[in-house]
C-alpha cells in the first residue's frame, strides 16, 4: 500500500512539473476575459463588503 501511494506521488510530481514546463498552446498574450471578470467581480464584492 505504501508503494503504491509512493509510486503515486512520484507521477503526480512528474507530471506536474511536464505540466508547469509546457505553459500554454497559442499565444500567450491573449487576454483571459472570464479571469479578468471573475477578479472584477470577486474584487466589487470584496469592496462592498468593507465598505461600512
Amino acid at each position: 500500500m505504501i508503494t503504491f501511494l509512493v509510486s503515486m506521488a512520484v507521477v503526480v510530481g512528474f507530471a506536474v512539473l511536464i505540466a508547469q514546463g509546457c505553459g500554454h498552446a497559442g499565444s500567450g498574450h491573449i487576454t483571459d476575459r472570464d479571469a479578468q471578470r471573475m477578479q472584477t467581480e470577486l474584487s466589487a464584492i470584496y469592496a462592498h463588503g468593507h465598505h461600512r
